[in-house]
Protein backbone atom coordinates (compact mmCIF):
# COMPACT_ATOMS: atom_id res chain seq x y z
CA UNK A 1 0.00 0.00 0.00
CA UNK A 2 1.08 3.28 -0.90
CA UNK A 3 0.23 7.13 0.32
CA UNK A 4 1.25 9.75 -2.47
CA UNK A 5 0.56 12.68 -4.29
CA UNK A 6 -1.82 12.74 -7.17
CA UNK A 7 0.19 14.17 -9.69
CA UNK A 8 2.05 10.60 -9.22
CA UNK A 9 0.01 7.10 -10.68
CA UNK A 10 -0.33 4.44 -8.61
CA UNK A 11 2.84 2.85 -10.53
CA UNK A 12 4.32 5.88 -11.18
CA UNK A 13 8.08 6.60 -9.50
CA UNK A 14 9.31 9.89 -7.94
CA UNK A 15 11.74 10.95 -10.65
CA UNK A 16 13.81 12.98 -7.82
CA UNK A 17 11.65 15.02 -5.75
CA UNK A 18 11.76 16.07 -1.91
CA UNK A 19 13.82 14.61 0.39
CA UNK A 20 13.34 11.23 2.22
CA UNK A 21 15.22 8.85 4.30
CA UNK A 22 16.41 6.46 1.19
CA UNK A 23 16.21 9.55 -1.69
CA UNK A 24 17.02 11.42 -3.95
CA UNK A 25 20.49 9.65 -5.14
CA UNK A 26 22.21 9.25 -8.12
CA UNK A 27 23.44 5.78 -9.47
CA UNK A 28 27.12 5.39 -9.80
CA UNK A 29 27.11 6.36 -13.68
CA UNK A 30 25.38 9.52 -12.85
CA UNK A 31 21.78 9.42 -13.20
CA UNK A 32 18.93 10.32 -10.84
CA UNK A 33 17.34 6.95 -9.10
CA UNK A 34 13.55 7.17 -8.96
CA UNK A 35 12.25 5.75 -6.27
CA UNK A 36 8.50 4.31 -4.98
CA UNK A 37 7.70 3.98 -1.07
CA UNK A 38 5.38 1.45 0.54
CA UNK A 39 4.38 -0.33 3.21
CA UNK A 40 2.48 -3.54 4.01
CA UNK A 41 -0.36 -2.03 5.63
CA UNK A 42 -2.16 1.55 5.45
CA UNK A 43 -0.94 2.52 9.09
CA UNK A 44 2.20 1.94 8.30
CA UNK A 45 2.08 3.79 4.68
CA UNK A 46 0.36 6.95 6.65
CA UNK A 47 2.99 6.93 9.43
CA UNK A 48 5.51 7.27 6.46
CA UNK A 49 4.13 9.87 4.55
CA UNK A 50 1.38 12.18 6.04
CA UNK A 51 1.52 11.45 9.69
CA UNK A 52 5.50 11.18 9.60
CA UNK A 53 6.09 15.20 11.20
CA UNK A 54 3.15 14.51 13.90
CA UNK A 55 5.29 14.21 16.82
CA UNK A 56 4.81 11.20 18.92
CA UNK A 57 4.81 13.37 22.31
CA UNK A 58 3.48 16.40 23.43
CA UNK A 59 -0.20 18.14 23.62
CA UNK A 60 -2.83 17.11 21.89
CA UNK A 61 -2.61 20.47 19.42
CA UNK A 62 0.94 19.41 18.19
CA UNK A 63 -0.49 15.95 17.50
CA UNK A 64 -2.05 16.57 14.38
CA UNK A 65 -2.43 17.46 11.04
CA UNK A 66 -4.19 20.19 8.92
CA UNK A 67 -7.00 18.51 6.59
CA UNK A 68 -5.83 20.55 3.79
CA UNK A 69 -2.38 18.05 3.31
CA UNK A 70 -5.02 15.92 2.79
CA UNK A 71 -6.47 17.15 -0.43
CA UNK A 72 -3.07 15.91 -3.33
CA UNK A 73 -3.12 12.89 -1.62
CA UNK A 74 -4.55 9.04 -2.34
CA UNK A 75 -4.07 5.79 -1.59
CA UNK A 76 -2.99 2.73 -3.62
CA UNK A 77 -2.76 -1.16 -2.76
CA UNK A 78 -0.32 -2.59 -5.27
CA UNK A 79 1.62 -6.04 -5.99
CA UNK A 80 4.81 -7.31 -7.36
CA UNK A 81 4.17 -9.16 -10.25
CA UNK A 82 7.85 -10.83 -10.04
CA UNK A 83 9.57 -11.44 -6.93
CA UNK A 84 11.85 -8.64 -6.06
CA UNK A 85 14.73 -8.46 -4.51
CA UNK A 86 14.93 -6.23 -1.20
CA UNK A 87 17.74 -5.37 0.75
CA UNK A 88 17.13 -6.10 4.57
CA UNK A 89 17.19 -3.36 6.95
CA UNK A 90 15.20 -5.06 9.75
CA UNK A 91 16.68 -8.37 12.48
CA UNK A 92 19.68 -10.07 11.44
CA UNK A 93 19.94 -7.79 8.00
CA UNK A 94 21.05 -4.68 10.69
CA UNK A 95 23.16 -6.81 12.27
CA UNK A 96 25.01 -8.09 9.27
CA UNK A 97 25.60 -4.25 8.17
CA UNK A 98 27.05 -3.56 11.14
CA UNK A 99 25.17 -0.60 11.43
CA UNK A 100 21.74 -0.34 14.36
CA UNK A 101 18.28 0.13 13.59
CA UNK A 102 19.10 3.74 15.63
CA UNK A 103 21.56 4.66 13.36
CA UNK A 104 19.92 4.00 10.12
CA UNK A 105 15.75 3.80 10.23
CA UNK A 106 15.43 6.05 13.65
CA UNK A 107 17.47 8.85 12.58
CA UNK A 108 16.63 12.03 10.85
CA UNK A 109 19.49 13.17 8.76
CA UNK A 110 18.95 11.99 5.78
CA UNK A 111 21.86 13.01 3.70
CA UNK A 112 23.55 9.86 5.28
CA UNK A 113 20.76 7.45 4.96
CA UNK A 114 20.32 8.23 1.68
CA UNK A 115 24.25 7.53 1.25
CA UNK A 116 23.30 4.14 2.33
CA UNK A 117 20.57 3.89 -0.20
CA UNK A 118 23.38 4.96 -2.94
CA UNK A 119 25.72 2.91 -1.95
CA UNK A 120 23.22 -0.55 -1.79
CA UNK A 121 22.12 0.30 -5.16
CA UNK A 122 26.03 0.50 -6.64
CA UNK A 123 26.47 -2.86 -4.81
CA UNK A 124 24.49 -5.05 -6.89
CA UNK A 125 22.68 -4.71 -10.31
CA UNK A 126 20.06 -6.95 -8.63
CA UNK A 127 19.12 -4.75 -5.74
CA UNK A 128 14.94 -3.54 -6.48
CA UNK A 129 15.04 -1.60 -3.30
CA UNK A 130 14.92 -1.80 0.34
CA UNK A 131 12.70 -3.11 3.04
CA UNK A 132 12.38 -1.99 6.57
CA UNK A 133 10.19 -2.24 10.07
CA UNK A 134 8.41 1.61 9.82
CA UNK A 135 10.12 3.80 12.53
CA UNK A 136 6.67 4.92 13.17
CA UNK A 137 4.49 1.62 13.17
CA UNK A 138 6.67 -0.96 13.96
CA UNK A 139 3.85 -3.74 12.94
CA UNK A 140 4.61 -3.09 9.22
CA UNK A 141 7.14 -2.93 6.52
CA UNK A 142 8.36 -0.17 4.75
CA UNK A 143 9.88 -0.21 1.19
CA UNK A 144 11.22 1.95 -1.14
CA UNK A 145 11.51 0.25 -4.40
CA UNK A 146 14.43 1.82 -7.50
CA UNK A 147 13.00 3.23 -10.61
CA UNK A 148 15.58 2.17 -12.76
CA UNK A 149 15.45 -1.71 -11.31
CA UNK A 150 12.05 -2.45 -11.30
CA UNK A 151 9.48 -0.71 -14.35
CA UNK A 152 6.07 0.26 -13.64
CA UNK A 153 4.95 -3.36 -15.70
CA UNK A 154 6.59 -5.26 -12.98
CA UNK A 155 3.80 -3.61 -10.29
CA UNK A 156 -0.21 -4.55 -10.38
CA UNK A 157 -2.23 -2.32 -9.14
CA UNK A 158 -5.05 -3.82 -6.54
CA UNK A 159 -6.51 -1.09 -5.70
CA UNK A 160 -6.78 1.81 -7.51
CA UNK A 161 -6.17 5.34 -6.29
CA UNK A 162 -8.58 6.44 -3.77
CA UNK A 163 -8.73 10.37 -2.53
CA UNK A 164 -8.25 10.39 0.99
CA UNK A 165 -9.75 14.02 1.11
CA UNK A 166 -13.53 13.06 1.02
CA UNK A 167 -15.31 10.11 1.05
CA UNK A 168 -14.46 6.60 2.11
CA UNK A 169 -10.94 7.40 1.57
CA UNK A 170 -11.19 10.37 4.34
CA UNK A 171 -12.88 8.01 6.45
CA UNK A 172 -10.19 5.56 6.13
CA UNK A 173 -8.01 8.42 7.38
CA UNK A 174 -10.32 9.37 10.41
CA UNK A 175 -9.95 6.28 11.61
CA UNK A 176 -6.12 5.69 11.49
CA UNK A 177 -5.66 8.83 12.97
CA UNK A 178 -8.45 8.09 15.49
CA UNK A 179 -5.65 4.41 16.22
CA UNK A 180 -2.74 6.67 15.81
CA UNK A 181 -4.38 9.68 18.54
CA UNK A 182 -3.95 12.48 15.60
CA UNK A 183 -6.32 14.63 15.47
CA UNK A 184 -7.31 16.17 11.72
CA UNK A 185 -7.74 19.74 11.69
CA UNK A 186 -10.27 21.65 9.52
Amino acid sequence: MRCHDSSFGATEFNPGFGHGRFHPFKSARGDGVPTLYGASALDGALSESIFHSVPLHGPSPLRAIRRSVLRPMQISTLAPRRDLKLVQLHGFGLRRLGVSRVELIEADHYPSTVSWAAAFHAWSDEVDGLVWVSRLHDTAFSLVLFGDRVARADLEVVEPPLAIFLGEGFSRIEEAAERAKITILE
